[in-house]
């Protein structure tokens, strides 16, 4: 099906005004391959004809103002519209396919009690599966819903929902939405309701995780309630859309999806084995995302996709900045620790893009940019403004932007008036730098002490168009940090005189700015030094993001990166720190930076850090759960490994439940080939997490049939769950099986690009990308890359892999530079 071109939603959106729409849908029969979905469209045109988008199974009818529509206009998704007036009655009844790629209406059906579950995920172009429409998110319209579902069901949307009869329910938002985000969850779902200033709360999950989501309700009302009352002050204006339900639902492909009134969030957050205090920290920085969106994203939408970035870059900047200052989680670690490495890899990839101005011709273009650019990219660089133009200007453009253009769609260059109208300054320049400028600069000291100048240099050397707000910061030999100036620094600064006992001089000693970091010429060894004593955590975020940029650039030899983080990291109390870079280093240096007989030994070097951590750690201590979870991640050893699985030699403090136990299982998948426990744990944990746990431990079995069946599973049309599909290929390639794997990583890029024949979207890009062949740096892998791309792929597909050929590149030139 063609996507949506720019130049088409312009003419719709310059001659259509969509007053009501709505949907009428028939889910009485849930197990059925098809629903029922009729859909009244009233509008305005100005023009003689349009078309309507329509992703349905069959169509049943069509009637434009009283007349049918040929059914022979129905075509590619889209139905002609033809002899137009000026006031029109759209009808379009037909039957929708439920979908099982999280996409549309997606079922789930629970193996642990065989009941039925339904969510609708609209975005990007994915409304039209359930419902007709004129799916831009410049048309904006008012929605009603009539739903008939089995009685007994849970009935939820993006207004007040109300049962009528047993069986048939209204919704009514209160407000025009777009429909990218509209919504429905229905199901036997089980629910904890509260309230907070006024606003009606909901909690939903499926009726198997009931015990765990009233477990974890108290934490996630207070979260949303500080969330509320912190968006309420910073902004100005109330949450406006009524009741907030947030539904926790299986099979979800993001995080989590902004619905006004009913945001959907993916079910893992529904913690079914212990949590720490950083995976609730990161379920409250999606909680407190998700809410940021209530105001930038759908208060006010984007008039086009090449926008999206301010939602997203929004959206994260005051999540982080939300949950620091209103809650007990502070996140900005986790963001300079993990989203900002993630932006930085997208933007140092050949795929790079500009934040902003990306001038996409279509949706399907647009999703493309979708990436850590313009979430993590687009939030630092949002902490940057915050520096150049001030909080409170920053703050009250954002009010005035609210205020102009509420339940309407708007541009960038109309957030930017709304700043310039609130007092700032030079905004068009620092745009032009920041955010239509992609790539990294480097920012480098000359010294560690004496007089000590820095200098900013843009990508591949060229001169920097970026001003960068920061403060320079020097580290004594005890580890302890001291603050030098701040600076807006932009090509090279003055001299900063720092005194003769300084080890380091840290360029951005508060991880404020976007840039690649570096610590001059003699930088890596001073700071082995010193390293073990930092304790200062952005300090320590700035070296750590270092040291990974510097082996993806083949400029630190991924031994010496690999002594840096294990040997700082043995007395490190941050969580996020200790599992971020450990996790770095079992996937990375581990792996594809290493050469193939060097692995295991320094999987066994991240294992000792590990073992370590939890021996370091009080018994029953979050460090002590997140260290061993590591160690059970990185263990060869099968004997121990069974001993854990059975309860047997566990540290004292630590106690299995059902995710550590299925972490234990697809470890010992992978080193023993324990295919019986794999079976046998399924039977006593028949939900379908596990069945997910199952589907990555099967993929990991060492043997030939394993991956036989495993990739079957990844080229093959088939019945299991987009989840499961996804953890077979990330399960697939391990380190220890290269051998067994190396003609499946030249069979990927000759087969897994013909899967666009029956997977799309989200679907085909996470299977791509999760089963890429990441281990494989070698010439022939990188041949086989070569070789797909010069063909037709799929745009999802191309995406993954061009970057994906980029890191075997960075890697395979580590390898040799350092063998």
């Amino acid at each position: 099906m063609p996507s949506l071109l720019r130049t088409e939603a312009q003419e719709r959106a310059a001659t259509l005004k969509v007053h009501l729409v709505a949907v009428e849908l028939d889910l009485t029969d849930p197990r059925a391959d098809t629903f029922g979905s009729r859909t009244t469209i009233t509008f305005a045109s100005s023009g003689p004809r349009t078309f309507v988008d329509f992703k349905g199974h069959e169509l049943l009818g069509a009637t434009l103002n009283g007349h049918d529509v040929d059914p022979g206009a129905w075509a590619d998704g889209r139905i002609a519209l033809t002899g137009l007036q000026e006031e029109n009655t759209l009808v379009v009844e037909g039957r929708m396919a439920y979908s099982s790629d999280g996409e549309g209406l997606h079922r789930h059906v629970d193996p642990a009690d065989d009941q039925t579950y339904l969510y609708a995920m609209s975005f990007l172009d994915a409304g039209p599966r359930w419902f007709a429409s004129f799916d831009q998110p410049d048309l904006k319209a008012r929605y009603h819903f009539e739903v008939a579902a089995p009685p007994a069901w849970t009935v939820l949307g993006n207004g007040p929902s109300q049962a009528t009869v047993p069986g048939h329910w209204t919704i009514t938002p209160p407000e025009p939405l777009s429909t990218y985000f509209v919504t429905l969850v229905a199901g036997p779902y089980a629910s904890v309701f509260a309230e907070h200033d006024g606003i009606p709360l909901g909690f939903h999950a499926r009726a198997s995780l009931r015990e765990q989501l009233e477990a974890e309700a108290p934490d996630m009302i207070e979260v949303t309630g500080q969330s509320f009352d912190y968006y309420h002050r910073i902004f100005g204006v109330r949450y406006p859309f009524g009741e907030y339900h947030q539904a926790f639902v299986p099979d979800f492909n993001a995080g989590a999806m902004e619905n006004p009134g009913c945001v959907t969030f993916r079910d893992q957050f529904i913690y079914r084995g212990r949590a720490t205090e950083a995976d609730r920290g990161s379920r409250a920085s999606v909680i407190a995302h998700e809410m940021a969106h209530q105001w930038f994203g759908d208060l006010v939408s984007m008039r086009w996709w090449d926008d999206l970035w301010l939602n997203e870059s929004f959206a994260e900047y005051l999540a982080h900045r939300c949950c620091t200052e209103a809650t007990r989680y502070p996140r900005w670690t986790e963001f300079g620790v993990r989203r900002k490495d993630w932006g930085a890899v997208a933007d140092q990839a050949p795929s790079t893009h500009p934040v902003a101005g990306n001038g996409s011709v279509d949706a399907a273009a647009a999703l493309q940019d979708f990436d850590g650019i313009s979430y993590a990219k687009g939030a630092a660089v949002l902490r940057q403004l915050v520096g150049f133009v001030s909080d409170e200007v920053f703050l009250a453009g954002l009010r005035t932007y609210f205020d102009r253009y509420a339940f309407g769609n708007a541009e960038f260059a109309e957030l930017i008036a709304s700043w310039t109208d609130a007092g700032a300054s030079g905004l068009a320049e620092w745009a032009d730098g920041w955010l239509r400028t992609s790539g990294m600069d480097t920012i480098d000291v000359s010294a560690a002490s004496g007089p000590v100048t820095l200098t900013v240099s843009g990508p591949h050397g060229t001169t920097s168009p970026r001003t960068h707000a920061l403060t320079v910061g020097r580290v004594s030999a005890d580890g302890s940090v001291q603050p030098l100036v701040d600076l807006r620094l932009r090509d090279r600064s003055a001299p900063i005189e720092v005194a003769a006992d300084s080890v380091l001089v840290v360029p951005d000693a508060t991880d404020a700015t976007w840039a690649k970091v570096r610590f001059g010429p003699d930088g890596w060894s001073r700071l082995a030094t010193v390293l073990p004593q930092v304790r200062d955590e952005a300090v320590l975020v700035v070296v750590d993001n270092a040291i990974r940029d510097a082996v993806r650039d083949a400029s630190l030899d991924p031994a010496v990166a690999l002594d840096l983080i294990c040997d700082s990291l043995v007395g490190q109390q941050s969580e996020d720190l200790v599992g971020v870079l450990l996790s770095f280093a079992a996937r990375s240096l581990a792996g594809p930076y290493a050469p193939v007989p060097e692995r295991l030994g320094r999987l066994g070097r991240v294992h000792a850090t590990a073992s370590a951590i939890v021996a370091g750690s009080a018994a029953g201590s979050d460090r002590q759960l997140a260290g061993f979870r590591l160690a059970v991640g990185t263990s060869v050893n099968a004997d121990r490994l069974h001993d854990w699985a059975a309860g047997r030699a566990l540290p004292d403090g630590v106690q299995l439940d059902s995710e550590l136990t299925w972490s234990i299982v697809e470890r010992l998948a992978a080193v023993a080939g324990d295919a019986d426990l794999v079976e046998a744990t399924l039977r006593q944990d028949p939900s379908s997490a596990a069945a997910v746990h199952a589907a990555r431990a099967r993929a990991a079995l060492p043997t030939a049939e394993a991956k036989v069946a495993a990739w079957a599973l990844l080229t093959e049309p088939s019945t299991a769950s987009a989840y499961e599909v996804y953890a077979a290929a990330d399960g697939f390639f391990v380190i220890g099986q290269e051998e067994l794997t190396a003609p499946y990583a030249l069979r990927y890029f000759a087969e897994l690009p013909a899967t666009a024949q029956f997977r799309n979207g989200w679907a085909l890009a996470q299977t791509a990308r999760q089963g890429f062949p990441r281990l494989a740096a070698n010439e022939e892998a990188v041949a086989a890359a070569e070789r797909a791309l010069a063909g037709e792929l799929a745009e999802p597909v191309r995406r993954e892999l061009v970057d994906g050929l980029d890191q075997l590149r960075r890697a395979l030139e580590s390898v040799r530079r350092y063998r």
